[in-house]
């Protein structure tokens, strides 16, 4: 009879385990197919941030979300299966929808820095500068050097134009920590040092830009950043602190190394910017040309 009772009671607790940890292996399992899928569906354009990827098999799209969705139908405080999620709302334009979804895997994971980071990523797609910035510091800022040094730059651009330039000054200087030797932030350091009649610290920013290795200035992962590093050249050359062939050598050498498609973008975006400024400059419009 005793022998009787202990296996009763180990099958109780057996169909009791399976009871509460099967919904959990069934999520897990519906995860791992949905995040298969997607992989198989998709091509990271941005290696270093959520973005929009290029779909190269919509089917397996579809089926990948369907299993994102049973994932979270057996178990609602799945975290990893909302960022996948929100992964494919971010490539399908649904900007909005990948904001609530990371909202929500925030709340079951406020612990996750992932999560502020691509929470930031969605704020910056969206044009929510200082949202963007508090969720990528939430977030230690990780692999999102070069998107939270861009917000910093938009805010920064924007109190100095408000008159804010103290406030901009410390931007600019923290685009510094994240993106060091960042171009355009050294540019605008050394203007509004020199607007404010502080030549000594102008002319220390000048310096380092002089000092600035053709071949070390790369084009930037970012729309907003590839304008600006264009518009710091702009300036340099005009101001007198670069020779234009400097300009030249920076730009040659970035049509040159360019070997991806999202590279290529940036290096246009860096030689429209700059035509924008001298519209029938041969040497641009040549490099341009180089880039086709």
């Amino acid at each position: 009879m005793r022998r009787l009772w202990w296996a009763g009671a180990l099958l109780a607790l057996i169909l009791a385990l399976t009871a509460w940890l099967g919904p959990y292996a069934l999520s897990l399992y519906h995860l791992e197919a949905g995040g298969r899928a997607l992989d198989e569906a998709l091509v990271p354009v941005f290696p270093d941030r959520l973005a929009p990827e290029q779909i190269v098999d919509a089917e397996r799209l579809e089926a990948g979300v369907v299993h994102l969705h049973q994932a979270l139908r057996w178990d609602p405080r799945n975290a990893q299966a909302m960022r996948l999620l929100a992964r494919v709302y971010v490539t399908q334009g649904q900007s909005e929808a990948a904001l609530e979804t990371l909202q929500q895997a925030l709340a079951a994971r406020p612990d996750n820095p992932l999560l502020y980071l691509e929470l930031g990523d969605v704020y910056d797609s969206l044009g929510q500068t200082e949202a963007a910035i508090e969720a990528y510091e939430a977030g230690g800022v990780g692999s999102r050097g070069v998107p939270l040094a861009a917000n910093y730059l938009k805010l920064a651009d924007a109190q100095a134009q408000a008159g804010g330039g103290d406030v901009a000054i410390e931007l600019w200087r923290k685009v510094e920590t994240v993106n060091p030797d960042n171009l355009y932030a050294l540019y605008r350091l050394a203007q509004i040092h020199r607007d404010m009649g502080d030549e000594e610290r102008a002319a220390e920013y000048e310096e380092r830009l002089r000092q600035f290795d053709p071949q070390s200035v790369n084009v930037p992962l970012d729309f907003y950043m590839a304008e600006c590093q264009a518009r710091a050249m702009a300036g340099l050359v005009e101001d007198g602190v670069w020779e234009r062939e400097t300009l030249l050598d920076v730009v040659s050498y970035q049509v040159e190394r360019v070997t991806t498609d999202v590279q290529g973008l940036m290096t246009e975006r860096v030689l429209g910017t700059l035509l924008d400024r001298w519209p029938e400059d041969a040497d641009i419009l040549g490099c341009l040309d180089k880039l086709d």
